[in-house]
């Protein structure tokens, strides 16, 4: 998926930059590098330019330029629906957070199944079933 296609709200991991020269060399300045967590802001009225959200920092691209960075579509947990399995794809947090979040199970590569939407959400893992609160679950991505 190009970064072109995320909606407004949308979350996607880069995963390639293409392009050559100059383009593919701003791109990476701008802070798109491979596994770096973009946020669609909005668009303009006409389409063109998309702002992003990356590492903190907003950002606008031209349609055209966007079309050089490919993404894969990723979503927080606390937006998943109920009875779903789903993988952990990156953990938003410091190392404390990263530490809670693995002893209840929750991991990068491991699969959960949402037994409860948010708010207080339900997650069961291989080591038991835990629940998980919005500001959390806001900060793990899956897929």
């Amino acid at each position: 998926m190009l970064l072109s296609e995320l909606k407004p709200g949308e979350y996607g991991i880069v995963k390639k930059i293409g392009g050559s020269g100059a383009i593919h060399r701003r791109l990476l300045s701008m802070g798109l590098l491979p596994g770096a967590i973009v946020r669609v802001v909005r668009i303009s009225p006409l389409g063109d330019p998309i702002e992003y959200e990356i590492r903190g920092f907003f950002i606008s691209l031209r349609k055209q330029e966007a079309t050089n960075v490919e993404v894969d579509k990723i979503v927080p947990l606390s937006l998943v629906p109920g009875n779903s399995e789903v993988r952990v794809i990156f953990i938003d947090g410091g190392v404390g957070f990263v530490q809670n979040m693995g002893a209840m199970g929750i991991a990068v590569g491991k699969i959960l199944k949402v037994i409860k939407p948010c708010c207080p959400m339900q997650v069961q893992t291989d080591r038991g079933i835990f629940t998980v609160g919005r500001g959390m679950a806001y900060r793990v991505f899956v897929r």
